[in-house]
């Protein structure tokens, strides 16, 4: 694993994004001194005419899951994105917690079931800056890590529309085969029927029914609820190679946005 400080992660981060064409917004500050800003990128389709819809993709909510903000700055760095997308990007959503190494905030607070009660700073200004930014999206892409698991799975989240949004997407084919497919490339792919309480197969956990979740209502759900469309939360095996968990998450997001080509 690299190491390095997070004010230089965030710099390569913005750097990155600027390089490629993306509009950096600072939309708060956490850490010393709030020293350290959490990032919304945006950037519009940069091919005319071939417009193919709205994509999100978050990191590092979690912050003992350094592979997925890693994941992303990479796909950053290499201008790795198809450009047909609008796209909406929030790479690093608890610094504070990767600093430390930690799952939770500094004021141990799980972020990622915070999206109902938004109790914390963080989500608080994440949630105002989707208001504010995102008009819609057609799939959600949440990069995450676990360390209990010993291979590569996901979730795949597609609820029947009930969402007051005006712009809430149709269903859409799934994309978890495809998925899976690339990110085995990389990492083995997790066999346990069971995960977290839920379903599995073939390192699957479909979710086709709201959840509700007695801690509180993660990023994903929040999301599905607000605009339709589908959802992937990606997850890898934190104790397997850094790099390799990097690789996977980054086969998986691309294999994830890619559209299914038209028959002729």
């Amino acid at each position: 694993m690299m190491t390095r400080s997070v004010a230089t992660l965030i710099t390569q981060l913005e750097i990155a994004a600027k390089a490629a064409d993306f509009e950096v917004d600072a939309f708060g500050h956490v850490g010393p001194e709030q020293a350290w800003s959490l990032l919304g990128l945006r950037r519009a389709p940069q091919t005319l005419g071939l417009e193919t819809g709205h994509i999100y993709l978050s990191a590092g909510i979690h912050g003992d899951e350094p592979a997925t903000s890693q994941a992303l700055l990479e796909l950053l760095q290499d201008d790795a994105l198809p450009p047909q997308y609008h796209y909406y990007i929030c790479p690093l959503l608890n610094p504070a917690g990767l600093a430390n190494g930690t799952r939770e905030n500094p004021d141990d607070l799980d972020l990622n079931r915070d999206y109902r009660d938004l109790v914390s700073q963080e989500t608080r200004q994440h949630a105002a800056w989707i208001h504010t930014h995102i008009p819609q999206l057609d799939c959600a892409i949440h990069l995450h890590e676990d360390w209990e698991s010993q291979g590569f799975y996901l979730y795949e989240i597609q609820l029947p529309l009930q969402s007051s949004h005006p712009q809430v997407c149709t269903p859409q084919a799934g994309r978890a085969q495809r998925i899976l497919q690339a990110a085995k490339k990389h990492l083995p792919i997790e066999t346990a029927n069971c995960i977290d309480g839920f379903t599995a197969k073939d390192g699957i956990i479909p979710i086709e029914v709201e959840q509700q979740l007695e801690e509180g209502q993660p990023e994903a759900l929040c999301l599905q609820e607000r605009f339709g469309g589908i959802n992937y939360t990606l997850e890898t095996p934190s104790a397997l190679e850094f790099q390799k968990r990097v690789d996977a998450l980054k086969a998986a997001v691309l294999a994830a946005i890619q559209t299914e080509p038209q028959e002729t």
